[in-house]
């Protein structure tokens, strides 16, 4: 259930859009009603599963670019020391951990897109749900709007 503050945030956004479509004044406006509040709240709500989805997208990602640059600096460790060693005598140690290594960047790779592809794919449905409701825009507005204030 959204807190009151997003109620109240709502009601404005909704008092504000009948402003601007007729010209009335405020005393003119009807207050919206209990059930176009909760449609609101609720979408209010489904946008922001969907962003907190997205933002676990992006985690992903982020742990996938981790996952890449881990066998790029083991690989830069043994190539700084690789004058103390023989790379023929220790192959049987070396094979395994560019192995490994390989295995490593194809994951992170894995997980970079397939979380790319999650964040385009939830971006393009938050984008529907905001064109599917004009007070959902105003208030995605209003609150861009508080976030550079800040």
């Amino acid at each position: 259930m959204p807190s009151n503050n997003h109620l109240h945030l709502l009601a404005e956004v909704s008092l504000e859009q009948a402003r601007l479509d007729d010209g009335r004044s405020e005393s003119e406006i009807d207050v919206p009603t209990e059930a176009m509040v909760r449609h609101e709240a609720m979408l209010i709500n489904e946008l922001s599963l969907i962003l907190a989805e997205r933002r676990t997208a992006l985690s992903v990602m982020r742990t996938g670019l981790a996952i890449m640059v881990l066998p790029l600096s083991v690989a830069s460790v043994l190539i700084a020391i690789s004058r103390y060693y023989e790379p023929a005598k220790v192959l049987f140690l070396l094979v395994p951990l560019l192995t490994i290594n390989i295995l490593l960047v194809i994951f992170g790779l894995y997980l970079i897109l397939f979380s790319w592809r999650r964040s385009r794919s939830l971006e393009a449905i938050s984008l529907d749900l905001k064109q599917q409701n004009v007070h959902l825009q105003k208030l995605c507005r209003l609150m861009e709007q508080g976030h550079r204030t800040t």
